[in-house]
């Protein structure tokens, strides 16, 4: 995806790395308990079902579906400026986790989505979740 408009730029750090470097590749990163074998949204640092405190990066397969949204219609920040409007919304991964992520399409509650992948010139790669047509 390279016609989207420019998103403020996203820093890696030690905690994140992982899924930059997944994003570049075109593909998603999570986190999977080492104790029980949950899936976890990439931030987790603690398994919600079993409490173990060593997720470990894993790969996911890039779908999921839309649980909620909003549009935003003014900018939170001039960063923000040329991108309004935009929407937001709450994705739940094929594996289970929810994330928090930028959407593109009409969005509907139940739609199917699939990640893209936005390369910026300055900062990391990262998933936007289009709407799959017709689903």
């Amino acid at each position: 995806m390279t016609d989207a408009p420019m998103w403020p730029s996203m820093r890696r750090d030690a905690k994140s790395a992982e899924f930059f470097d997944a994003a570049s590749r075109e593909e998603l990163a999570i986190k999977k308990c080492t104790g029980c074998g949950r899936s976890l949204a990439p931030e987790a640092m603690v398994c919600t079902d079993c409490g173990e405190s060593d997720p470990v990066w894993a790969g996911a397969s890039s779908a999921g579906r839309l649980i909620t949204w909003t549009t935003v219609p003014k900018a939170p920040n001039p960063a923000f400026a040329d991108l309004v409007p935009y929407t937001v919304g709450v994705v739940e991964l094929a594996e289970g986790p929810w994330l928090y992520a930028r959407i593109t399409g009409e969005p509907r509650a139940g739609a199917a989505l699939r990640a893209e992948y936005v390369h910026p010139s300055e900062g990391e790669s990262y998933p936007v979740w289009v709407i799959v047509s017709g689903e």
